[in-house]
């Protein structure tokens, strides 16, 4: 194996290969360390495709502060167009590595870890920036035996030349959330689901749902997914339930943010006082278009996804029509919401690719992996609705009594961060479903900027 040119780097050995990429140890003589350098074999010919790497890997580099996350030294693409990504060289091999060598780690073990690499990954999301792909191969362990994230600069390239494709290599079909099998946008609750499952794993020694790769059908693949996780003898009924609410199959009542799974796991006493919800009782794996494993619905232009079949969506965040939200609800916040002075506003930023309004229906909104992704709304609070989603415009939902008094620009100013002058900002509403609950998002949106793909809201 001839190992490439890389500006700076010398003495490249190879170090391990995967089905896309390969990582080689490397020599950066001018500050004299060794770092590592991942490199992936796919050829980026497309400029939006290279633009998109390198916006990725700017956003991975940001996260390098953290204390749980690999750092990001360089990146760029060599002269045969494979991207690269230069990186802190972690000498300790990866907890996939250690679960070979060791079996199964202590729960308490497996706590610290879930709280460090959750606030790791909450970090990152408050940043707008997406995993993709968590797993213990994907979690490090450097010279002190501190383990950290890597691998979030090369999430962006599933995308790249129709890579998002469902095979053994673009999904680790054990640690994918079900929505992922349906090339559903990613999300944070994606991310939440995949180091939910990496945490059982280092418990039980195996995943949650063990999928067998290549799966013989859709239907055994929905069935599997849809299967309740079994308590690990050992393991606080507190920690497992908090492992199973982030493992839900629904991502609309899956635990709904990476700090919020942090704090369950530092005090259960935080974890919602609800029960974990139960799996879906459908054993159906719908039929994808021209035989695929999908339900895809269009409607208006929008394609609206549904992986476990019933009733089309009503938007394209949420499991289906709601009903009123049942009592003693109320404190507990809507999906990507967290509580704060006033109501609910966005716990990590949230953005959103454009509005949807048709005549007799819910407007909707298709919301993007990461903020870094092109995007006119970003999501700044929002709050529950005590009854169906109203089959109105987003502009006239905004103006009902529920929602008129909440999406204002006051409470947009107060979520806005320190850097960011929102005053005059346009602002709408969308409503969402939650189960038996609905619930509405306050958007915002900078008049005349386009698309953009920072953000301004969040924690």
């Amino acid at each position: 194996m001839t190992a490439p040119h890389i500006p700076g780097l010398t003495e490249l050995r190879p170090l391990g290969a995967g089905g896309f990429a390969t990582v080689y140890t490397a020599h950066q003589a001018q500050l004299g360390r060794d770092v590592a350098v991942k490199i992936d074999n796919r050829v980026l010919v497309d400029e939006r495709d290279r633009r998109r790497f390198l916006r990725e890997a700017r956003a991975a580099a940001k996260l390098s502060g953290h204390p749980h996350v690999v750092g990001v030294h360089d990146a760029n693409i060599t002269q045969q167009g494979t991207p690269y990504i230069v990186m802190e060289l972690c000498t300790g091999g990866s907890l996939a590595d250690q679960l070979d060598a060791r079996g199964p780690l202590h729960p308490e073990q497996v706590r610290d870890l879930g709280i460090k690499l959750a606030d790791a990954l909450a970090a990152a999301h408050q940043e707008g920036v997406l995993h993709r792909d968590i797993k213990p191969g994907n979690i490090l362990v450097d010279r002190y035996g501190t383990p950290k994230l890597a691998d979030f600069g090369l999430a962006a390239l599933l995308d790249a030349q129709g890579g998002s494709t469902v095979t053994r290599d673009a999904l680790s079909p054990s640690y994918a959330p079900p929505e992922a099998f349906a090339m559903a946008e990613p999300t944070p609750q994606a991310d939440v689901y995949s180091l939910a499952a990496t945490l059982y794993t280092l418990l039980a020694g195996k995943p949650p749902r063990p999928v067998p790769w290549p799966i013989t059908s859709f239907d055994q693949l929905g069935e599997i997914l849809r299967r309740p996780v079994p308590a690990v003898p050992g393991v606080p009924p507190a920690m497992h339930e908090a492992l199973a609410r982030a493992l839900h199959p629904d991502a609309n009542l899956r635990t709904p943010s990476a700090a919020q799974l942090r704090d369950e796991l530092i005090d259960p006493m935080r974890s919602p006082t609800v029960p974990v919800p139960p799996p879906p009782k459908s054993k159906r794996w719908p039929l994808v278009a021209a035989a695929a494993g999908l339900v895809a619905v269009v409607v208006a232009g929008v394609l609206i996804l549904n992986p476990f079949g019933g009733k089309e969506q009503s938007n394209a965040q949420g499991p289906g029509p709601a009903t009123t939200q049942p009592g003693g609800a109320k404190d507990i916040p809507p999906p990507f919401l967290k509580k704060c002075d006033g109501g609910f506003c966005v716990d990590a930023s949230t953005c959103f690719r454009g509005i949807n309004n048709f005549g007799g229906k819910a407007a909707t909104a298709r919301k993007v992996g990461s903020c870094a992704d092109e995007h006119f709304w970003e999501a700044f609070g929002g709050g529950w609705l005590s009854g169906e989603i109203p089959a109105v415009g987003s502009d006239e939902l905004l103006a009902s009594a529920e929602v008129k008094n909440i999406c204002t620009p006051e409470l947009m100013k107060a979520n806005t961060r320190q850097t960011v002058d929102t005053t005059g900002w346009d602002i709408t509403a969308v409503g969402y479903a939650d189960g038996t609950r609905n619930y509405f998002l306050c958007f915002g949106a900078e008049p005349g900027a386009g698309e953009v793909v920072t953000s301004a809201f969040g924690s």
